[in-house]
């Protein structure tokens, strides 16, 4: 396979939009970092080149009911088969694309938020309920928003106990901490994500 190969996706909306950051697009194929299912008509591609992007992209491509298989196949074969080093997965705008199956494509050159709760007491908050955490999770911030400094817990839970992520962790005045998706790896199918405070400084959580 060709490692140094390039992927190119072009939605065909450039001339509308004066060619945005997302309208054209092309990736190294040794960037590509998994490929999933979004859906009946959806394929989701994450590429993440730390060199030469400022966070990971994901790029989703509109695909015929169910043909995912076909045109992750198609995706690899053609990589695999070229003789040029671009292999153009879809170009809407002329109507190119590496599978018959494939009509449409769009990407995002940034995390989105996934969750976020401002929390300002002592009770515990459930940020991601059992079975409801979607992708994997990059990253959680939590930011001191307040004048004094604030005590934060963040931990796993189901019904036999709790298991901590971090306990009782000072955050001074107009700091943020970061935890990293490493931190945030846990089984969506067992566990609630919580987010507690050691009192009533109010602290920002965000999840991407």
């Amino acid at each position: 396979m060709n490692q140094q190969a390039l992927l190119l996706f072009s939605d065909g909306l450039g001339h509308d939009n004066d060619w945005g950051n997302s309208n054209f697009v092309v990736f190294p194929f040794h960037t590509l970092r998994g490929i999933k299912s979004k859906g009946k008509n959806s394929l989701e591609l994450y590429f993440n080149d730390k060199a030469t992007l400022s966070s990971p992209a994901t790029v989703t491509l509109s695909i015929e009911n169910g043909k995912h298989s076909d045109v992750t196949n198609a995706i690899f074969k053609s990589v695999l088969d070229a003789t040029t080093a671009i292999t153009t997965v879809a170009d809407v705008g002329n109507w190119v694309f590496a599978h018959r199956y494939i009509y449409g494509v769009t990407v995002k050159n940034s995390t989105p938020v996934l969750y976020y709760e401002k929390i300002t007491n002592s009770t515990q908050v459930k940020i991601i309920d059992i079975d409801t955490k979607t992708e994997k999770l990059t990253s959680m911030t939590l930011a001191n928003i307040h004048s004094s400094a604030a005590t934060v817990t963040v931990f796993l839970s189901n019904a036999t106990d709790n298991w901590y992520i971090i306990k009782d962790t000072i955050i001074p005045t107009g700091t943020t901490l970061k935890l990293e998706s490493d931190e945030l790896d846990y089984d969506a199918d067992v566990f609630n994500l919580y987010v507690k405070l050691g009192g009533s400084t109010p602290v920002d959580v965000i999840i991407r």
